[in-house]
């Protein structure tokens, strides 16, 4: 069985919606989400996977799809999970993220949900550690769901197709301006925390001053905060860019972007989507909405880089 995600449904979201399509999926009796816009396609547990020496514990071998060699993670194993699967009903979800196509074994695939990010939130502090891969949780009527950290997996399991090692990097590309970066502050949005502490590390050793939110809806309140201020006096004079993740709870990305072009006050704010998600159609997105670049999450250097050309 072969289901590419683009055939499982016929909706067709607008950019700017707040809205996300969630492929439903097992693990035991666990029930999980992810974003049908990182899902390649979804298969049947092929009878033979190849094993490699030294590969991580998690990871149980590769798959040939169409000539490419795809390895293949065992969910069930990588969260610490005892299941017993009904083989027939096991698929191996491909997906596609920071430039990286992996395939996760589930228990089974089940649906697709369409949901607005006001349904879904972030995990209380009780469930958050270092070692917790969940990002948020999502309730439709009796269903709850956990979203899955799936670009914290891979980094974990292979720091090569994380965001480790790459300060010294991003030092060297920015070691040149002709401003002086203390002046300009940068209100960095993401729902993870990895994420959100990188950049902060990584923007203030080039210079910057940095303000964080953990979603769409902090970043907005805090941005209106300031233009109903007293001493408003322009948006510039409170933050000169915007770096944003795409999939957060409560608002997206896309969804902030559009109601800061729709705000006289902020509508000249540049903002930068840096996403593990971006694709060609994702990019359209983007622009549709207002963006001033999209860059992939893997592409540290060239995000400052557009920081230092974008920013007011």
């Amino acid at each position: 069985m072969k289901t590419s995600a683009n055939n499982m449904t016929s909706i067709l979201l607008d950019a700017g919606t707040n809205e996300v399509e969630m492929i439903e999926f097992t693990i035991g009796k666990s029930y999980y989400g992810i974003n049908v816009a990182k899902v390649r396609e979804i298969i049947s547990v092929p009878d033979a996977i190849a094993e490699s020496p030294d590969m991580h514990p998690s990871i149980e071998g590769v798959i040939s799809i169409r000539g490419r060699i795809i390895p293949v993670i065992n969910l069930a194993k990588h969260l610490n999970y005892t299941v017993e699967n009904d083989k027939k009903k096991e698929r191996i979800i491909v997906s596609e993220f920071n430039e990286i196509t992996i395939g996760f074994r589930v228990s089974s695939v089940n649906k697709i949900h369409r949901l607005s990010w006001e349904q879904i939130e972030p995990p209380s502090k009780i469930m958050q550690s270092e070692c917790n891969y969940t990002v948020a949780i999502a309730k439709l009527n009796n269903l709850i769901f956990f979203i899955l950290d799936f670009e914290k997996i891979a980094g974990d399991i292979n720091p090569q197709v994380g965001m480790n090692g790459k300060s010294s990097v991003i030092i060297d590309t920015v070691s040149e301006l002709g401003f002086d970066r203390k002046t300009k502050t940068i209100l960095v949005v993401d729902d993870s925390d990895f994420i959100r502490n990188m950049l902060t590390e990584q923007l203030e050793q080039a210079g910057y001053n940095i303000k964080t939110a953990t979603n769409g809806k902090e970043a907005w309140d805090s941005l209106i905060e300031a233009t109903e201020s007293k001493d408003f006096q322009g948006i510039e004079n409170h933050i000169q860019l915007i770096i944003t993740d795409i999939e957060m709870p409560h608002m997206d990305g896309l969804h902030l972007i559009e109601r800061i072009r729709s705000n006289a006050k902020l509508r000249k704010l540049p903002c930068i989507v840096f996403s593990s998600m971006i694709s060609e159609e994702l990019s359209l997105k983007c622009k549709k909405v207002g963006s001033d670049a999209e860059v992939t999450k893997p592409q540290l250097p060239r995000l400052v880089q557009l920081v230092d050309n974008k920013i007011l």
